[in-house]
Parts: structure tokens; C-alpha cells; sequence
């Protein structure tokens, strides 16, 4: 399959250190930079990304990434954004506070989400393996929003979402500022309240039939994403399911 018509962005968002923020295992600022290195060094190797914008958020010396990305200058767009806000907001507001930081800075900031249509948004400890065929499937839908949601319309998916541009702007970063882990209103259930006000103003949605599959260390109990055969085969089908379901209209 080819491409669609989407201009996208890539936002790789970072937290290499962490400081207060709760409900994190995986906290050490070390161990963080080298699951980004591992990363970015296979998100710069994927054909399917042209344009990287990586910010970071707890003002971390960026060095060693940006080493990482200059070899492959000549094949992409990468620009790396950075700064300290996520060591100045409460705790209690949690991670998913640090993940608006990160959408605001590419909103104000980024020189390559300015000139792009769309934009794909994945925590940038995270590779996504099946990511050909998940932004095949994007770029080639009509869709203004393309993300997994779930529990009865309350919790999306947020370790990868794709959307036009605008939805970002005008629906995910002003619902963000409700974001407060101790008050259970998480990161995902912005993201799913922002759909919800989009859809009611005429914007496409579409579930993904691709259910990705992450490589990665999840943050908050410090185990790696595992998939054996049977999973994959379920993951495979589910997400094709969930989305005939959603988009089938019923007399």
C-alpha cells in the first residue's frame, strides 16, 4: 500500500526525568534516555516517517538524541524541541499533565507540525511495530480523527492517535487543562471527551482496524509490552471488529 494524502507529523513526546511525578515505575532518568535512544533510533530507520518532532519536557541535556538523529538528516525532518514546564506543575496532576505540556509546546513551537496537515502523537519511549499499516490505514481514510475508544466513549487509547491538525489545536489542548490524575481525569479520558465535542461539529472519526502492537517498557509497573502468536492473532481481529461494529448502522 502507498501513502494517502495526509501531510503528517510525527510528535515523539519525552520525559527523561521524571522528578515527582506519581503513579511512575519507571522513573530513573538513565534508564529512561536509553529506552529513547533505542526508540528514535528505529523510528528514524522507519520509511513510513518523514517528519520527527521530538519534545522534551523536564529540561534534560538532549545531546545524545540529537547525535542519534544526524545521521539521518539527509533521509528526514527532525527537529528537537525542548523545555523544563514538567517540573512546574503539581504532582498530583500526574503524567498525563506532562503530556499537554508536550502538545502545547509542538502547537506553539514546532516549525513541522506548522507546515503538516495531520499529525500521529506516540510516547516517544514507544515503537510502533505495525506502524505501515496503521498509518497506511490513516492516510488513505476520510477521516479528522483516527484513534481507539473505549468504556462506554470515556477512555481512548493515547499510546499512539492520529487526527487532522485541528483537532489538536481546538479540541485536545483546551480539554487537556481538566487533566488531573488524582481526580481520575486522565490523559486518555481527554482525549476521548475531545473526540466526543469533535464528532458533535462534523468531524470525521474512524476506530483503526490495526490494533498496535508497542515495543516498549510501560512506565507505570516497568514491564515490557509482550504479545505472543495468540494475542497478535486477537489484537488482528479485534480492532477489526470493534470498528465494524462502531461504523455499522443499525435499524
Amino acid at each position: 500500500m502507498e501513502l494517502g494524502n495526509k501531510n503528517f507529523c510525527l510528535i515523539l513526546g519525552c520525559t527523561i526525568n521524571p522528578n515527582n511525578i506519581r503513579n511512575l515505575a519507571r522513573r530513573d532518568a538513565d534508564l529512561r534516555l536509553e529506552d529513547y535512544k533505542v526508540s528514535l533510533k528505529k523510528w528514524f530507520k522507519n520509511s513510513y516517517v518523514k517528519k520527527i518532532v521530538i519534545i522534551e519536557n523536564s529540561g534534560h541535556n538532549l545531546s545524545e538524541l540529537i547525535n542519534i538523529s544526524k545521521k539521518f538528516e539527509n533521509s528526514k525532518k527532525i527537529e528537537f524541541l525542548s523545555n523544563d514546564l514538567n517540573n512546574n506543575f503539581a504532582p498530583e496532576l500526574g503524567k498525563g499533565y506532562g503530556e499537554s505540556i508536550i502538545l502545547k509546546e509542538a502547537v506553539k513551537n514546532s516549525s513541522l507540525l506548522k507546515e503538516s496537515e495531520s499529525f500521529v502523537h506516540v510516547s516517544g519511549r514507544y515503537y510502533i511495530k505495525n506502524f505501515s499499516n496503521f498509518i497506511n490505514e490513516f492516510t488513505n481514510s476520510q477521516s479528522d480523527i483516527f484513534l481507539n475508544i473505549s468504556d462506554n466513549l470515556r477512555y481512548s487509547a493515547a499510546n499512539i492517535y492520529a487526527g487532522k491538525k485541528n483537532f489538536l489545536i481546538d479540541y485536545v489542548i483546551p480539554e487537556s487543562e481538566k487533566i488531573n490524575d488524582s481526580n481520575n481525569y486522565f490523559f486518555e479520558n481527554c482525549i476521548a471527551s475531545a473526540t466526543l465535542r469533535a464528532i458533535l461539529d462534523n468531524f470525521k472519526f474512524e476506530i483503526p482496524k490495526t490494533y498496535p502492537i508497542i515495543d516498549g517498557i510501560i512506565g507505570t509497573n516497568n514491564k515490557k509490552y509482550k504479545y505472543n502468536i495468540l494475542k497478535k492473532i486477537k489484537l488482528k481481529y479485534f480492532g477489526k471488529l470493534k470498528n465494524y461494529f462502531f461504523t455499522t448502522k443499525k435499524y
